[in-house]
């Protein structure tokens, strides 16, 4: 694909060695969503409200601070999770065309977790890029978390 195209959507799928209560109380949780966003050396912080239209914002540091800030879209505990999503580091304004959104979809397989992100809507290729690099990680990352916790 060449650099300069925007994709539509990406999509992520992680099996997690866990029940989806076990997975869903560490991922949609302010505390926990800090411990596996980001290495302790970035103080990754989630504020959320978890009310539906309420804002979503991770702030931390990655070589300089940075703020995403965006709405949660969807709360459905056990089930889904979707916020949209705007770096301050991509210097871009806040405006609805320049968000992304982050879809999270949990379910079931046997004594197992299927955990599946679609995101979509990327207003610039290095974002497409960067955002589909740092989940395809940071899903191995949560995975690994749940499971140290089992």
């Amino acid at each position: 694909m060449p650099e300069n195209v925007v994709p539509e959507r990406f999509n992520e799928v992680v099996q997690i060695a866990a029940p989806v209560a076990m997975a869903w109380s560490n991922f949609a949780s302010s505390e926990h969503m800090g411990a596996w966003m980001g290495d302790p050396s970035m103080h990754v912080r989630v504020e959320a409200t978890w009310q539906v239209g309420s804002r979503f914002i991770v702030r931390g540091i990655h070589h300089v601070p940075f703020e995403n800030a965006g709405v949660l879209l969807a709360f459905e505990p056990m089930k889904r999770l979707a916020y949209s999503h705007l770096s301050s580091l991509s210097g871009l304004p806040a405006q609805p065309s320049n968000h992304t959104t982050l879809d999270f979809v949990m379910e079931a397989e046997g004594d197992c977790t299927l955990l599946s992100l679609s995101a979509s809507g990327f207003p610039t290729a290095s974002i497409y890029h960067h955002l589909r690099f740092y989940w395809a990680g940071t899903l191995e990352v949560f995975k690994r978390y749940v499971e140290s916790r089992t």
